[in-house]
């Protein structure tokens, strides 16, 4: 996680994610089929995973 001189958290090893769910969704290469697995959770199932994520 990158964060900007306003303490704004960025993700990704470029920061042009700016939340978790779009650091997810932008995973490219060998997370291509776990990213399409994720778009099929319904949203309580994403929210979950990303709150998880939060917890860490």
């Amino acid at each position: 996680m990158v964060e900007a001189t306003t303490n704004d958290p960025r993700y990704l090893h470029d920061g042009r994610a700016h939340n978790l769910l779009e650091a997810v969704l932008w995973h490219g290469s060998e997370a291509v089929r776990v990213v399409e697995q994720f778009k099929q959770l319904a949203e309580s199932e994403r929210e979950s995973v990303i709150n998880f994520l939060k917890s860490l």
